[in-house]
């Protein structure tokens, strides 16, 4: 692979002038806003407060502020044209100037790991499958490792060794793993990263929150698909696991709703993005005389894949703890096998879905999977990433030449850094109050139970790093928490009106696993009957109906694996890509 793979700063592909001559040909009629009126108006008139944050506070503006026209764009370079073959590497992303919830905010900038690997046949006309774990903090190692890719990680087919997948989901598409920033080997960059400083005022909400996010991802894909042309008009399919759902949710709702998100309608303004999603849609449909508008744009972002997602917020685990209180919920049935005693909540302080994390780990059961022990998930899946450090084993997985890949070396990372302090485990202090409850069980539960990653022999090969930076961390617990004090966070009810939206449009496939009970299945279904907008939702048989109030419906595959945990292709890898099979009608 050519060195220059992994430099991905990139140009608009068409001039501003372009850009603004279609949009003033862009025909507004073509908004469409599917909720009711009643449902759109909570989605733009939801406000939350926000933490005082030092770096949020020299961009705070008054409302209604506008995003400025100079925002950043990428640096103009030749992109060159790149073979359709097993490729990795890093997009940059430069400072954004975006606004949030009517206040101004800037990122900064980042570098994200991806790993592409190709179809077995066909790849000019298989479908390009995006994959992300969630957290919000987590790498994409498990998806990565564990029975989705040409290789497999996974200790049950070799202990020790990295070896073919026979499970591999390049048998129906391309595929594209991303690292979210500051996770897996995605890092963070600022001028003087010996700064503590520096570095503790990149951990804000400014640079995490669910739609910057979402930015990120789109950008690296578009980017990616700039590079790759003979695939650059593939149809793209979002696949997300846990918090990915909410990702893969604010990602779809920016696409297919660019040009209401670009006048100024909804929550997030970020017009360098808006003018590059414009730029790309315009290069592979040149025969449009307007800007792109929801109907060209789902013809490529045609689908979605959730394990066991996070789609409907704060209503979702609310819905979850009704359920598991109810006679007959795999919360009895540990009680019945372990004989310690579980109480129901008794008063409004208690939150149902809480009571019940927190009683499985009373019982000595892994929330992610209630009828093995305490942690099973973790200590499982460690051993996937502990592969990843590993130099040869990391070579197999990504199959092609890690050396060739100049931004994992120390002497081309002087900027780079992972962490505000000089002790990863002591983070940064957060208002733990905005927190739900839910979620902080869940971290101090990935905090006790998820061991130190083996470091590996990757500084043999790519040089010894600075105390604050890393090659790779599987779960940024800073990251997880900046999330929960941004103004829309993945509690946010918008990201349940966003999906309602979303699957209006696109096909949509949710895994339902028996096993997990931090994203318990049948929760979704029943939380999206909370939202306005909404006459009912029908469950059938691997499937689920949500009928709105202006009489459209909206199907969601909902399959069902009895042996999965919070992480299908660990538990039932075969089962899972036979059904996505039968889902694309392969």
């Amino acid at each position: 692979m050519r060195k220059f793979l992994i430099i991905f700063e990139i140009f608009f592909l068409f001039t501003s002038c372009e850009v603004e001559k279609r949009r003033a040909l862009a025909d507004e009629d073509n908004i469409n806003i599917i909720l009711d009126e009643e449902s759109a108006d909570s989605m733009n008139d939801e406000t939350f407060e926000e933490i005082d944050d030092p770096a949020n506070d020299e961009n705070e503006q008054q409302d209604d502020i506008e995003t400025k026209d100079e925002d950043n764009e990428p640096v103009d370079e030749d992109i060159p044209v790149l073979p359709v073959e097993f490729e990795s590497g890093f997009i940059e992303i430069e400072p954004v100037n975006y606004t949030l919830d009517t206040r101004a905010q800037t990122s900064a900038r980042a570098r994200m790991w991806y790993n592409f690997q190709p179809a077995d046949e066909s790849a000019h006309e298989k479908p390009l499958f995006v994959f992300f774990n969630g957290g919000p903090g987590a790498a994409t190692a498990l998806l990565f490792t564990y029975n989705t890719s040409k290789m497999t990680a996974d200790q049950k087919y070799s202990e020790l060794d990295v070896v073919e997948n026979e499970f591999n989901w390049n048998q129906i598409g391309n595929l594209l793993y991303i690292d979210a920033r500051m996770t897996g080997f995605s890092y963070g960059m600022t001028g003087n990263p010996s700064s503590q400083n520096e570095r503790s005022s990149y951990f804000r909400t400014n640079n995490f929150n669910v739609f910057i996010d979402a930015a990120d991802f789109i950008r690296v894909i578009l980017r990616f698909l700039a590079r790759h042309p003979d695939i650059q008009q593939n149809k793209v399919i979002l696949v997300g696991e846990s918090y990915g759902g909410t990702r893969a949710t604010a990602m779809l709702n920016i696409l297919l709703n660019v040009r209401d998100y670009a006048d100024n309608n909804r929550v997030f303004h970020d017009k360098a993005l808006f003018d590059e999603i414009d730029a790309h849609f315009m290069k592979i449909n040149p025969e449009i005389s307007a800007l792109p508008h929801k109907e060209i744009i789902k013809q490529q972002f045609a689908g979605q894949i959730l394990v066991q997602p996070l789609v409907a917020g704060e209503e979702q685990f609310t819905a979850s703890g009704k359920l598991l209180e109810m006679d007959g919920s795999p919360i009895y049935e540990v009680e019945n096998e372990t004989g310690v005693d579980y109480k129901p909540c008794s008063n409004s302080y208690c939150e149902p879905h809480n009571n019940a994390l927190q009683y499985l780990q009373k019982a000595d059961r892994d929330m992610y999977s209630y009828r093995r022990p305490y942690n099973w998930l973790f200590d499982y899946t460690a051993t996937g990433s502990e592969k990843m450090v590993e130099l040869d084993l990391f070579e197999k997985l990504i199959k092609n030449d890690p050396r060739e890949i100049e931004w994992l070396y120390s002497g081309n990372r002087s900027e780079a850094f992972r962490y505000s302090g000089l002790n990863y485990f002591k983070g940064l202090d957060f208002d733990m109050s905005r927190v739900p409850d839910s979620i902080k069980t869940e971290i101090e539960y990935r905090k006790t139970g998820m061991k130190t990653l083996a470091s590996g022999d990757l500084e043999q090969v790519f040089g010894i790093l600075q105390s604050w930076d890393d090659y790779f961390i599987d779960l940024h617990y800073d990251v997880t928490q900046i999330f929960y004090n941004a103004t829309t966070t993945p509690y946010s009810s918008i990201n349940g009106y966003m999906f309602l939206e979303n699957i209006r449009d696109v096909k949509t496939f949710i895994t339902q696993s028996e096993e997990d009970i931090i994203i318990y299945a049948p929760g979704i279904p029943e939380s999206l009957k909370d939202f306005s907008g909404v006459n009912s939702v029908e469950t059938e048989a691997e499937k689920f109906t949500v009928k709105f109030s202006d009489n459209v419906n909206a199907e969601v595959i909902f399959p069902f694996y009895p042996e999965s945990s919070h992480s299908v292709s660990v538990n039932q890898p075969e089962m899972f890509l036979n059904d996505v099979k039968e889902w694309l009608n392969f």
